[in-house]
């Protein structure tokens, strides 16, 4: 293969993914958004978040899976309680780990569902 063959493919597939991200924060930086804009962007980050982390939680094997011996669904239950109750992200990360940890080694915890 060429050198200018591979540099060329480099730059063009760096070109292709920086300026879809780069072109509306250039276009769009002294302009005022409209403010259903400015509220619809609002939920893109929890939006995306939910995507990435709703097929760890509920899917096992390429099924959904909603048993009660699902650990990841009940670590995230266990995290959602704490986040409400105590309004600490660290504490409900910490929390959701140890949950997380005892769930995975049942020595310290039996578990019969």
């Amino acid at each position: 293969m060429e050198a200018y063959y591979v540099w060329s493919v480099i730059i063009l597939t760096g070109l292709s993914t920086y300026l879809p991200r780069a072109l509306p924060l250039l276009l769009l930086a002294n302009k005022p958004l409209p403010v259903w804009f400015t509220l619809w962007l609002k939920y893109v980050p929890p939006a995306i978040f939910g995507a990435m982390i709703f097929s760890e939680i509920f899917v096992r094997e390429d099924r959904l899976n909603l048993a009660w011996n699902n650990i990841y669904l009940l670590s995230s239950l266990g995290v959602l309680a704490v986040a409400l109750k105590g309004k600490s992200l660290a504490v409900a990360i910490a929390a959701g780990l140890l949950l997380f940890w005892l769930l995975q080694n049942q020595t310290f915890i039996e578990l019969s569902f």
